[in-house]
């Protein structure tokens, strides 16, 4: 009998080992996105997010004063709990060699070519919630035009926005830091040199130190072998006498490079620059412990896209851009070149409700036919998109070498949007932080216009308009 009981309870023992080892079997591999699990099964190995279950409720953030203790409070908060439960992970990881780079604005750590080994023991980890892809994916496409021929009168995309009335009013962008997240800037284009923050105003000498950062080979000073940032930024503050691009073209910009040359991004780059963004940190700086949020921009030219089908995962990016937010930044966001049907904006960060997210219009004041429409059904509502819409048709910008071309797209609307917030934050620096007032001045500002996917005012072609630099900075004075 005693022998009976003891195998029964050895046959017992093993049994409840087998259903628990086959139900870490099948928890592991839960936390392996499908798009992981397949570059494992073509390639063995992949570049993957580790994304760690702990992470912050910042609250509203509204109450705080300025933009500064905004970003402070989002920075020291996200920094002390990635720091915290990251150093049981790093720990092992830096005792097997393993390359890896932390982050904070998700709670993330970033590992190139991990193999399946790796990959699964990390997932069996209780302070792993789920592990992705870290894949390229594409940039927005441009629509190059006809060269338009050099004017001494104003651009028609910034007469039509009222720039130049505001212009006529003294405010000209002055005291406020714009950011482009692209493929980088030619920093010494004679549009943008004496705009960019570094520069000291003697030859080409510039401290780059919390001005820019390069996340594809980290190069010292900021470059652009890929054009679509030198164009973007041009839309925002470009200036030479023979040619003023810029919508807030006394502003200062800083950026950061996400892009490599023919354009590919990566979801670790994108949230690389966000976190440069919100907190700067000098050349080769730490960005977990050396970040400054007083030398935050209070606005962020986003000209790019990051496709699900691509591999990347919304809701982690939506995380991102929810914190940069919540530090007291706009994040203006390019809606895309899908268009002309409804439901084409389909991309982060576009999808956001955090991103104000911008369309583009033509010189007859309609939509253009590739701008991406709404409504964005991802998350299982129909939320109107985009926000607003801009010139984005024959929109002439610097090139980076010194010259000048004329493209569209989405792209170099939203660039319209980053310069206007510049103009109202001008005329009224104590908006600076209050981001919620910020969009709302732009949005009720904006010329109304009725498009061919739903509703009269805010619809899903134009949003709540095509917006109105004039409009929206009265309204500003008027609002203090």
């Amino acid at each position: 009998m005693r022998w009976t009981r003891w195998i029964f309870g050895v046959v017992a023992l093993i049994f409840v080992a087998f259903v628990l080892a086959a139900r870490t079997d099948r928890a592991a591999p839960a936390k392996i996105t499908p798009f992981v699990q397949a570059a494992l099964a073509e390639h063995e190995h992949a570049d993957v997010l580790v994304i760690l279950k702990e992470h912050a409720h910042l609250g509203d953030t509204q109450h705080f004063m300025t933009q500064y203790e905004r970003g402070r409070y989002v920075y020291e908060t996200l920094t002390k709990i990635a720091r915290r439960s990251q150093q049981a992970l790093r720990s092992t990881l830096d005792a097997k060699g393993i390359s890896h780079r932390a982050h904070y604005l998700v709670n993330m750590i970033a590992i190139p070519n991990a193999d399946a080994d790796l990959i699964r023991t990390l997932s069996a980890r209780d302070d792993v919630a789920r592990i992705e892809l870290n894949p390229k994916v594409k940039k927005l496409s441009l629509y190059v035009e006809p060269e338009q021929e050099q004017q001494t009168t104003v651009l028609w995309n910034l007469q039509l926005i009222n720039a130049d009335k505001v212009w006529e009013m003294g405010i000209t962008g002055k005291g406020v830091i714009v950011a482009g997240a692209d493929t980088g800037v030619d920093w010494l284009h004679p549009a943008l040199l004496n705009q960019y923050r570094g520069y000291s105003g003697e030859d080409e000498i510039a401290d780059h130190n919390y001005n820019w950062f390069d996340t594809v080979e980290n190069s010292p000073e900021p470059l652009d072998p890929g054009d679509h940032g030198t164009l973007t930024l041009g839309v925002v503050v470009g200036n030479e006498e023979s040619a003023r691009t810029g919508v807030a073209f006394e502003s200062q910009w800083i950026a950061c490079r996400n892009m490599e040359p023919d354009g590919f991004g990566t979801p670790e780059r994108y949230i690389g620059c966000m976190e440069f963004f919100l907190a700067p940190f000098p050349l080769d700086g730490d960005p977990m412990t050396q970040g400054d949020p007083s030398k935050a921009p209070q606005v962020i030219n986003n000209s790019w896209g990051c496709p699900p089908q691509e591999g990347c995962e919304p809701d982690t990016l939506k995380e991102a851009v929810e914190h940069v937010r919540a530090g007291g930044i706009l994040f203006v966001a390019a809606a895309g070149n899908e268009g002309p049907n409804c439901s084409s904006v389909v991309d982060p960060p576009a999808i956001y409700e955090a991103a104000f997210t911008v369309g583009a219009t033509t010189r007859d004041d309609k939509i253009a036919h590739f701008s991406s429409r709404g409504p964005v059904t991802i998350w299982g509502t129909e939320q109107i998109e985009p926000d607003v819409s801009a010139p984005g048709v024959s929109i002439r910008g610097p090139m980076p070498g010194g010259s000048y071309l004329s493209v569209g797209g989405t792209s170099l609307a939203a660039p319209h949007v980053t310069g206007i917030a510049a103009l109202i934050l001008s005329a009224a620096p104590h908006l600076k932080g209050r981001v919620e007032v910020l969009e709302e001045l732009i949005r009720q500002t904006a010329e109304p216009k009725i498009g061919d996917c739903g509703g009269d005012r805010p619809n899903n072609s134009f949003g709540w308009g095509r917006v109105d630099a004039l409009a929206a900075v009265k309204a500003a004075l008027e609002a203090k």
